[in-house]
């Protein structure tokens, strides 16, 4: 990924140390000037022919130079702080911006094989704490290398694209869709038993085989279905999804198989 130069560290102001150091003097610089105000005010109020208006107007210009002082105060920290805040601001959306570049698929913008890992653990962790059920639905283009020789991998690319958006639009808001690698793509269906999942399964094979793609690609996939038990492992899971698909595409294109146990 490249780096942005703009929030190298050399970069990011040392205004915090600044701030510090402008503080340390005004509160020095205020500390002498009512020190010098006492001393005055002292005298005067010591003085035989002390007059009262006097001190009256003195204790009313402390206070406006106080006041003024404060003013500068927050002003140059203000001036002093707000780098540091917009360069923090940045340096925080790229972390964001970073993290969510890790979990995506370039290509196809759904989560990758490093989301799944982590997702894969706290659904496995739900379902034996609270019995949260969940199923794993893998899917494969048949042939998808054919499509890449006959038509390019510009277009290959493409298609892969509109395949996941295509699988986006029909996946419920609480599933996760995974890009597996090349033409495979796996759902984890949350809240539904195999029974269910078979079915939503054999609906995505129908969209993909009714979907007209890019100049005019036809496309077929195969569909593996499996639900999650409560003794897997992830490793575990992904082998019976992964088995669950093996079957389907033993059976022939297009076609939906599930592994229960």
């Amino acid at each position: 990924m490249p780096q942005d130069d703009s929030l190298t560290l050399a970069s990011v102001p040392p205004a915090r140390g600044a701030s510090l150091v402008y503080l340390a003097s005004l509160a020095v610089l205020a500390a002498a000037f009512v020190a010098e105000f006492l001393v005055a005010y002292s005298l005067l109020k010591d003085s035989p022919g002390r007059d009262p208006d006097l001190v009256r107007i003195s204790c009313w210009l402390l206070g406006l130079g106080l006041a003024l002082l404060a003013g500068q105060g927050v002003f140059v920290l203000a001036a002093l702080v707000r780098p540091y805040r917009e360069a923090a601001i940045r340096v925080e959306h790229l972390a964001q911006a970073l993290e969510q570049h890790s979990h995506r698929d370039l290509l196809t913008g759904t989560l990758n094989r490093t989301a799944f890992d982590q997702h894969v653990v706290r659904e496995l962790e739900a379902l034996r704490r609270y019995g949260a059920g969940f199923c794993g639905i893998m899917l494969d283009v048949d042939g998808f290398r054919q499509v890449n020789e006959a038509k390019g991998y510009e277009l290959g690319d493409q298609t892969l694209y509109d395949l996941a958006q295509l699988i986006k639009l029909h996946v419920r808001k609480a599933d996760l869709l995974f890009r597996w690698r090349s033409g495979r793509f796996l759902v984890l269906a949350s809240g539904i038993d195999a029974e269910q999942a078979r079915h939503f399964a054999a609906k995505l094979a129908e969209l993909v085989a009714g979907h007209p793609f890019r100049q005019e690609v036809r496309l077929t996939a195969c569909v593996g279905v499996a639900p999650a038990q409560e003794q897997d492992t992830p490793e575990q899971f992904v082998g019976r999804v992964k088995s669950a698909l093996a079957l389907a595409k033993d059976q022939g294109p297009g076609s939906v198989a599930s592994a229960e146990g």
